[in-house]
């Protein structure tokens, strides 16, 4: 992948990790304002209540001629301030609770819009770069010889040039830093594994077999998955897959193995790299 692809895979990544800062916050914003309005409600409602029980109360007085109920204030005393006064004051009131009512309905709404929107446009920009990091997954692993004195050299600067979490971490070395700290030999579940990175999203994991039968990947995949350990993303690479992972009922094996992160198959050659499944 060329340094413009990716500059372009980062920038995607940031506009997805800032999509959801934005969204959050505005959530945020958003219970606020309900939550302020909710106390400015009740206080308005307990000021009102509390200044009317000083001086009377307010009553409901049916006219026996008509049938009519209306609303009338008894004061305690003979003379506190004008009865239609506080009338006018209590129909305030009942009017600033129905608008009240109305912008918590507006701002419900809102909540709501953005909710369903916010998911739909991350899931968009997800899958803009699911396809960015397969076509860079081919080019790179592909075309492009390896470069590094082990095999675990190789292969991270390989991944580097295709996830933008490792990127990431990358880009915050420090001169004369191991630009991408990682740990080896580390057990997972019962499996060690050869290669462990810890990024924002996870655990970046390698592991070398000399071959892998349909087995093998399951016993893999299983003791991964119990371990409760937060991977995005496990390479398998492999000198050999056997015959049934190279046939065309490779995705029904890997769809039964319900895993709950990425998991890719590698061939691995004097040359190079080259991809037997990308997750």
């Amino acid at each position: 992948m060329s340094k413009d692809d990716r500059s372009l895979a980062g920038k995607l990544d940031a506009a997805i990790e800032n999509l959801s800062i934005w969204y959050r916050v505005t959530l945020v914003m958003v219970i606020i304002g309900l939550l302020s309005l909710s106390v400015v409600i009740s206080l308005s409602q307990f000021t009102f209540q509390e200044e009317i029980h000083k001086h009377g109360e307010i009553k409901e007085i049916k006219d026996e001629e008509s049938g009519l109920v209306g609303l009338a204030f008894v004061p305690d005393t003979e003379q506190v301030f004008s009865a239609e006064s506080i009338l006018k004051l209590y129909t305030t009131q009942v009017w600033l609770m129905a608008s009240n009512g109305v912008v918590i309905g507006l701002l419900s709404f809102l909540f709501l819009w953005i909710t369903a929107r916010g998911q739909s446009y991350k899931k968009e920009l997800k899958s803009i770069e699911s396809q960015l990091i397969r076509q860079s997954y081919l080019v790179n692993f592909e075309t492009s010889l390896p470069e590094g004195e082990t095999k675990v050299d190789k292969i991270l600067n390989h991944s580097s040039l295709v996830f933008p979490e490792l990127q990431a971490i990358m880009s915050k070395a420090k001169p004369g830093e191991k630009k991408l700290p990682y740990k080896q030999n580390q057990s997972v579940g019962g499996e060690t594994m050869d290669v462990v990175v810890s990024t924002k999203k996870g655990y970046f994991a390698v592991k070398f077999f000399d071959s892998v039968s349909k087995q093998t990947l399951e016993q893999f995949a299983n003791n991964l998955s119990k371990s409760g350990k937060p991977f995005f993303r496990v390479l398998c690479i492999s000198k050999n897959f056997d015959d049934e992972l190279q046939s065309a009922h490779l995705g029904t094996i890997l769809q039964n193995l319900e895993l709950k992160f990425d998991m890719d198959l590698i061939f691995e050659d004097d040359q190079g790299y080259s991809m037997l499944w990308i997750n």
